[in-house]
């Protein structure tokens, strides 16, 4: 899907992380220095940003847009709708982002979505927004991408317990002069490969669903806990994340030398640089920024703009600007965008 929006702004950003941080070293009794050595390397995570038992990715992407409403001085009562991405909702039922809408004090006009993706969701959600202003239909978006994913992780799983962290983050998308080129693509043959097999209505939990048992390359989990094929998600990406870039940017009618920022999800070091590298750009145009927080799925763009934000600003890459995120379903899309009136700010702890 290829579509050019026009009367846009993305006006302002914000990411929110967890205060509790795991370092890895903490981690050797459990999985040995070597495994930890190893996945540091390839992955160059070494610490991550877990939120507290409790805590969900309500709380974290609430704490984003609280930011964002003080620090710009904007009502709540101004905005005209909400979109809440993620996979970590607070209940099955109802949707979060109507319990958002009340707890932010959004006027009760406003239009609420949930949308249930991963690593891809921040691009649905600057889509779905775009789509509600273009449509005339609204002025004014607040749009809260985050997850907290650590719960469903299995503590003996080494393949992801050390790469999966927690964020959210709040993006204000509004009326405005600039025009976004959006290309999104969906292969749900490929569901399988990141998911939590039970817990749904295809297979409910029952006695066995939380039995641990160990699988492959000795990491233990449940059918209740998040499983990843890396290597068949590694595949994926570097197949088709270059391949959509292009087209994105075909679409702007921009040039691949003069992108200031390709803001890629952050799935890991090895498989970023990879894209980097296939893509042949240079480094500081396509930077990791995970090192101290993790594949935080949803967060992992807006959180590269609040940790970039400065040096992209005094090195002016903004005016055009990449966004792509991949992953989970599979899906995967990219984003063109003017960013370069666009507000930041570091991230927040909460």
């Amino acid at each position: 899907m290829k579509v050019k929006l026009s009367g846009l702004s993305i006006s302002a950003i914000a990411s929110t992380i967890p205060k509790n941080s795991v370092d890895f070293s903490d981690l050797i009794e459990k999985f040995g220095e070597t495994e930890i050595k190893r996945i540091t390397v390839s992955t160059g995570i070494s610490k991550l940003r877990v939120a507290e038992k409790g805590v969900c990715t309500s709380d974290l992407c609430v704490a984003a847009a609280r930011f964002l409403f003080e620090k710009l001085n904007v009502a709540p009562q101004s905005f005209d709708g909400i979109v809440l991405v993620s996979q970590t909702f607070d209940h099955i039922i109802p949707a979060t982002s109507a319990i958002l809408q009340n707890k932010l004090g959004l006027p009760k006009t406003a239009v609420a979505f949930d949308i249930r993706y991963g690593c891809s969701a921040y691009i649905y959600a600057i889509y779905q927004a775009s789509l509600l202003i273009a449509s005339g239909s609204c002025n004014k978006i607040l749009v809260l991408a985050g997850d907290v994913i650590s719960p469903t992780i299995n503590r003996y799983d080494k393949a992801l317990k050390m790469v999966m962290g927690d964020a959210g983050s709040a993006t204000i998308v509004e009326k405005g002069n600039d025009t976004l080129s959006f290309n999104i693509m969906t292969d749900g043959a490929g569901y399988d490969r990141l998911i939590i097999p039970a817990g749904g209505s295809r297979y409910p939990r029952d006695e066995s669903s939380g039995k641990e048992l160990e699988k492959e390359n000795g990491n233990i989990r449940s059918e209740e806990n998040l499983y990843m094929d890396g290597m068949e998600i590694m595949n994926f990406c570097l197949r088709e994340v270059p391949k959509i870039v292009d087209e994105v940017l075909e679409l702007a009618d921009w040039k691949k030398e003069d992108i200031g920022i390709f803001a890629m999800h952050q799935a890991n070091k090895f498989i970023v640089d990879y894209i980097r590298k296939k893509m042949k750009v240079l480094p500081e145009t396509l930077p990791v920024v995970i090192g101290e927080i993790g594949n935080t799925g949803p967060g992992t763009i807006p959180h590269l703009f609040s940790a970039e934000h400065k040096r992209l600003i005094s090195e002016k890459r903004l005016s055009k600007s990449v966004m792509c995120g991949f992953g989970v379903g599979f899906s995967w899309g990219a984003i063109t965008a003017d960013l370069s009136k666009t507000k930041f700010f570091d991230p927040v702890e909460v």
